[in-house]
């Protein structure tokens, strides 16, 4: 035997790594995503046209909103495909138990919803250019509003904070599931039953729910919501993981 004492930090480091290196097919989704996204954005998030005689104005405006969208689902999904039994056994290729691995796994996703935020949010360059080649125009003009490192800095860390929030979603129901594979089926049902049973006037919970998060005015409320809710469902889903049955 070995005299060695093993150090769970040193685990759970070697584990990120292995993931980094191992799983680069999230890199690979996530540029086709985000791809997609550019590609629906360009219709404009929003327009304006005037006219007089001789000649017409049309004004768009290109965002990375739906880009953004598109990354939340590409976390969530991530996240959750990470839980399955595959993923999970990649783990006792080293000295490991259910925490470090849960651990490790919470990093590296924290790690990757980092790098889709900043992704995300250049993306927005990137659709700009696009839309001034490649749409139609007799003349176009390319106007962009000029921010201040401090908000595109608050701009990422607000996609950051909801992208790894989205992706704690994914993860708990992922762990629900493989807790019990019937939540497959009951799941969906609960999620759509609830709309109708804890409905709040004319909007069900699921939309009070985002409206507590998108609506917020107050940038460091809404910091602190996510990470509650980020907590909260990355605990739940290390209490799951801990009753999952040991690997034969």
């Amino acid at each position: 035997m070995s005299l060695n004492e093993v150090q769970t930090a040193e685990i759970v480091k070697r584990q990120i790594g292995y993931k980094w290196r191992a799983y680069t097919g999230v890199f690979t989704s996530l540029v086709i995503i985000q791809l997609l996204g550019v590609l629906f954005s360009l219709n404009g998030t929003g327009s304006m046209n005037s006219g007089r005689t001789g000649y017409d104005i049309s004004i768009s405006y290109f965002t990375a909103d739906i880009v953004i969208g598109f990354t939340i689902f590409w976390g969530f999904i991530t996240a959750f495909l990470l839980t399955t039994k595959a993923y999970r056994e990649d783990d006792f290729a080293f000295i490991t138990n259910r925490k470090s691995s849960t651990f490790s796994t919470i990093i590296y996703l924290f790690l990757l919803c980092s790098i889709a935020s900043i992704t995300a949010l250049l993306s927005s360059f990137l659709l700009k250019v696009v839309a001034f080649i490649f749409l139609p125009g007799e003349e176009k003009l390319l106007l962009s509003g000029a921010e201040s490192p401090g908000v595109w800095f608050s701009g990422m860390l607000a996609t950051l904070l909801l992208v790894f929030m989205f992706s704690s979603m994914g993860y708990l129901a992922g762990m629900i599931i493989q807790w019990n594979k019937m939540f497959v089926i009951l799941l969906p049902i609960l999620l759509f039953g609830s709309m109708f049973l804890f409905s709040k006037g004319d909007y069900p919970i699921q939309v009070q729910f985002f409206k507590f998060i998108f609506e917020e005015s107050s940038f460091l409320i809404f910091t602190l919501k996510t990470i509650a809710f980020s907590a909260i469902f990355y605990s739940l889903a290390t209490l799951i993981s801990n009753h999952l049955e040991v690997r034969q």
